[in-house]
């Protein structure tokens, strides 16, 4: 985990230091800033009576933003990196908590006085390490780098009704036209058609492979993002963002339990001091294209829905 972050560390602190030069100037059309952490956690037991396990608990996180605004132009960029561990052993492999590598950038021309914007919106989404499902007895591996990964591109409009500075802030992205692939650089995820890609071909009689799955599935469709942000009480801050996402080709082909997709993160930050904060994270999803093609039609929607809490508390960086 060190090798990922501080490199990464290093080069938002590079960063930063350009942009530091460049606030000399004045009215720069540039913004930037973001957060670096490191969140901690250790539990010690020694012949106690109730009984207990060691573990150490760490989250690294780097979040980034780096804005530009001019005349009828906006241009937003916006990275999230996340990546956690849970060690009850550490000669044994670890257990990942968390794990996120997120790309976001929008590009604006304003057509109605700062309000709203003709757009073209762009996000990449992955994770660094490979995951595996802890519940079952093998530890079966369900993830890994570029598999799943998503890349999504929609052509709409932007509508922020108030301004950044605000103490809340609200914005949407509606983009009709869509298009949206879904890698699965795996073959063995591939062939059991995970994550909606087409699963592999074999013959009926020999169980012989004869077409190997396909590691890219295309979508177009219609995206909707929402974002809101508020400054609850001092040092406590509210975010949350809604993805949603309906495909217009595959939902005639398939016969979905519901046609819409979505992603629902939530994080409350609680800011103790210049070196220390309190996260609170939530996030719902719901994706059918999920789990295998030839297994969604025998799960309930409960059994789809996806949810993630993660608590911590530890050391941050603010990049001003």
């Amino acid at each position: 985990m060190k090798k990922v972050f501080l490199p990464l560390i290093a080069l938002l602190m590079t960063a930063q230091m350009v942009f530091a030069q460049d606030a000399e100037k004045k009215e720069s059309p540039w913004t930037h800033g973001g957060m670096v952490g490191l969140n901690f956690a250790q539990s010690h037991f020694d012949n106690w009576a109730a009984g207990g396990q060691d573990n150490i608990n760490l989250l690294g996180t780097a979040v980034y933003n780096l804005d530009y605004n001019k005349d009828k132009h906006k241009w937003e960029n916006d990275f999230d990196f996340q990546l956690g561990y849970n060690y009850f052993d550490v000669k044994k492999r670890p257990i990942k908590t968390d794990d996120r590598l997120f790309i976001g950038s929008l590009y604006g021309y304003n057509v109605v006085k700062d309000k709203l914007y003709a757009s073209a919106n762009f996000t990449f989404q992955t994770q660094f390490a490979s995951g595996y499902d802890y519940k079952s007895v093998d530890t079966a591996k369900v993830s890994e780098f570029m598999a799943p990964a998503y890349i999504a591109l929609g052509l709409g409009v932007d509508w922020t009704p108030t301004k950044s500075d605000a103490r809340v802030v609200f914005s949407m992205n509606v983009s009709p036209l869509t298009g949206r692939v879904t890698i699965v650089n795996d073959q063995v995820f591939a062939d059991e058609g995970r994550y909606g890609v087409k699963a592999a071909e074999y013959d009926e009689i020999t169980g012989e492979l004869i077409k190997h799955g396909d590691k890219t599935h295309w979508e177009l469709g219609a995206k909707v993002t929402a974002k809101f942000k508020a400054d609850v009480f001092k040092n406590v801050l509210f975010t949350s963002k809604l993805d949603v996402f309906v495909d217009y080709i595959n939902e005639l082909n398939r016969n979905y339990s519901c046609p819409f997709d979505f992603d629902w993160d939530n994080l409350l930050t609680l800011k103790v001091n210049d070196w220390l904060n309190c996260n609170v994270s939530a996030r719902l999803v719901y994706d059918e294209d999920a789990f295998p093609w030839n297994d969604v039609d025998n799960k309930h929607a409960d059994d789809i829905l996806q949810f993630k809490e993660v608590f911590s508390l530890g050391l941050s960086y603010t990049i001003h």
